[in-house]
């Protein structure tokens, strides 16, 4: 094994508390790494890939980098120091050579096999060009996957990299090392494989999965709380985020007052009052229950007996328009609740903007974890037999929206146009929930199928983010 030169002792001596000022790095898996050389493949998130990697690792780490970026002036001596690898991608038998005499050495050599920086967050196709590496020097492949980064100001999430402020000092990131792979076995989709199974690992360990479905939307409603949440499609009417808080924060403490029922049911279309009375049953400690209304008076009654529903919030004009849902044994009119309780959501609504949000969260009572216990309880349409109950936990509404925020990557501006009910998966986790701990900005309106009046609101709210969805097999977990 190749000994670090004096230069690079020292750099590594003065630089890695440095770096640990700002990122703080937990490394699993370095019992897979092998003792001799071997070739290390990670994802490529960002600009301080390298620097957080070689955190993690107990050992020097030889990149093989773009000539382009060996060559700079600013770079180049630093790079010297470090042992990387210059290559030409039009020229690379020398680069490859050269990684092969390392790994011989006892060295570790880091290819990012993506070719590239992701800009979305999601690994990108492997390149080809790790396995000259691996075939020629008869090395041990190592799959490494760096988990959080994504968010960072050196990655392109935001659709802009550095120009934007960190999230957090000491930046938390994970970075997982997997099972060496055979240079014979270590192809592009075994590879591929072994890279999307680490970055599960790595996702399922986050600590933001444990936290309570209330608690990520509190802290996503504090943030920024005079912005807009939602807009009422029907009568253009608005609600800024710190009064939808303090309207359900009120609500729930009436809920939580009145009835010791686990669950209760929402029966209301898209608007900013199912919106509030979702969230309020889950400040309650509640799970909201977002009943189907247009699949028929039998099957509502196979879903309230099913759940147990004694308790149902609904709004009286719509409850005229489906006159023969059955209701359970009460049914609470926000329409005439809600102007009862002035000064209650008055109340929440200062202490909303007052407080921080540990101590309301505190004075909510809300539980510091959700984990696994249930969140939310959706019911399939009921096409194949008797509507069949789904269950979804904590741990599957805040997994979902981390993973969407992810893929959407929504601007500081942008809207969702939310049409599907929210008894709908699709509709509870990407129109609802979403924007509630990300806050992002939705226009509501209740009826998908009209068309005309949909693009109206597009073209009205300058929506440049349109959710769709194609109904079918799709299933929420």
């Amino acid at each position: 094994m190749a000994s670090m030169s004096a230069a690079e002792r020292a750099l590594y001596f003065f630089c890695r508390p440095l770096v640990r000022c700002f990122y703080r790095v937990t490394a699993l898996g370095l019992e897979n790494l092998p003792s001799g050389g071997f070739l290390l493949l990670p994802n490529h998130i960002s600009w301080v890939d390298a620097i957080v990697l070689q955190l993690a690792c107990p050992r020097p780490i030889r990149y093989v980098i773009d000539e382009e970026y060996y060559h700079k002036p600013i770079l180049h001596s630093l790079l010297r120091v470090l042992g990387c690898i210059p290559i030409n991608t039009h020229h690379s038998h020398p680069a490859v050579r050269l990684a092969t005499e390392k790994i011989a050495d006892g060295e570790i050599v880091c290819v990012f096999p993506e070719g590239r920086l992701e800009r979305t967050g999601v690994l990108l196709r492997l390149q080809r060009g790790y396995e000259l590496i691996a075939r020629h020097a008869n090395a041990e492949v190592v799959p490494v996957w760096l988990d959080q980064l994504w968010g960072s100001i050196f990655s392109f999430q935001g659709g802009k990299f550095f120009r934007k402020l960190p999230k957090r000092v000491r930046y938390p990131v994970t970075i997982a090392f997997g099972k060496p792979l055979k240079a014979d076995d270590a192809n592009v989709a075994t590879v591929r494989e072994e890279l999307l199974k680490l970055g599960e690992f790595c996702f399922s360990r986050r600590p933001s999965l444990h936290r309570h479905l209330a608690e990520e939307c509190v802290r996503g409603l504090k943030r920024r709380p005079f912005a807009t949440a939602v807009i009422d499609g029907l009568d253009h009417s608005t609600l800024s985020r710190s009064k939808l808080l303090g309207a359900a924060a009120a609500l729930s403490r009436f809920l939580r007052r009145q009835f010791a029922d686990e669950r209760i049911a929402i029966v209301l279309p898209a608007n900013k009052g199912s919106m509030m009375a979702n969230l309020a049953v889950t400040l309650a400690g509640k799970v909201p229950v977002d009943l189907n209304f247009t699949i028929g008076r039998a099957a509502n009654e196979s879903c309230c007996g099913r759940a147990n529903l004694r308790v149902a919030i609904s709004a009286t004009q719509f409850m005229e328009r489906i006159k023969d849902f059955p209701w359970p044994e009460r049914v609470l009119k926000l329409d005439e609740l809600m102007p009862r309780m002035k000064r209650q959501i008055i109340f929440w609504w200062l202490i909303s903007i007052l407080l921080p949000a540990r101590l309301l969260l505190q004075l909510l009572q809300i539980p510091k974890e959700g984990g696994h216990t249930e969140a939310v309880l959706l019911f399939t349409s009921g096409t194949t037999g008797e509507p069949k109950g789904v269950v979804v936990s904590h741990r599957n509404v805040v997994g979902n929206v981390s993973q969407f925020r992810q893929l959407l990557d929504a601007k500081k501006n942008d809207a969702i146009l939310a049409s599907l009910p929210f008894f709908h998966t699709f509709g509870s986790t990407v129109t609802l929930w979403y924007p509630l701990i990300e806050g992002v900005r939705i226009v509501t309106y209740p009826n998908p199928l009209e068309a005309a009046r949909c693009a109206a609101l597009i073209w009205q709210n300058s929506l440049r983010r349109i959710r769709t969805h194609r109904d079918g097999a799709g299933s929420q977990r």
